[in-house]
Formats: C-alpha cells, sequence, structure tokens
C-alpha cells in the first residue's frame, strides 16, 4: 500500500463532524431532479447531467443560483425526509459521526 492510499484510508475511516451543515445544500443532483418532477416545478435544467455541471460553480452568484433553485423544489414534508435520508446515508458512508443541521426557513414555503 502506497503512502497516498495510507492516509486516504485513514481519512476514510477517521470519525467526522460537521459544522453548521444548512440541509438545503446538501441537495444532490439527482434528487433535485427527481423532487422537481415529482412536484411539477420547473427548474431551468433538462437532465441530471446539466444540474450536475451547474454544481461546478465559480463565485458566490454562481453557488446562490443553484442553492435557490434547489430550495425551490423542496416544497413538502415528504421532500425534507427524502433530502435528510440521503444526507444521514451519505454521513454514514463517510463516517461522520456528528453532524449540525441548520433550516434556512425563509427559503422554505411547505404546501398545506
Amino acid at each position: 500500500m502506497s503512502n497516498y492510499d495510507t492516509i486516504v484510508d485513514f481519512i476514510n475511516n477517521s470519525p467526522k463532524t460537521e459544522l453548521h451543515l444548512h440541509i438545503e445544500g446538501s441537495l444532490e443532483p439527482e434528487l433535485m431532479f427527481k423532487l422537481s418532477k415529482r412536484n411539477k416545478i420547473e427548474i431551468p435544467f433538462k437532465s441530471v447531467d446539466e444540474i450536475r455541471s451547474a454544481y461546478n460553480f465559480t463565485n458566490l452568484d454562481s453557488f446562490l443560483k443553484i442553492y435557490y433553485e434547489g430550495s425551490n423544489v423542496l416544497t413538502t414534508e415528504e421532500d425534507f425526509f427524502d433530502l435528510t435520508w440521503e444526507y444521514i446515508l451519505r454521513c454514514k458512508q463517510d463516517n461522520i459521526v456528528h453532524t449540525e443541521i441548520f433550516l434556512t426557513p425563509n427559503l422554505i414555503c411547505l404546501e398545506e
């Protein structure tokens, strides 16, 4: 095993913490696309790959654009359940043992 592999293995197996995570910001392209279809919300992307490309932001404006597009598809309790569940599964995979999750209420408009 090379030094690089040893370091990567050490990092992967080390317990981690994630501080000040806005849950809306953890939305992955696949789920954004799925929720836009489920909730019949228009987004300016025709595929998951287009969303993934938009995640390659270069400045604050390009980051906020994709962040707000993602937030727009989160409209139901089920959406937030799905988002949180996917995030927790990634935590398990990445060995994150502590996380401080925040919700940005001014972005949220749940359907009744």
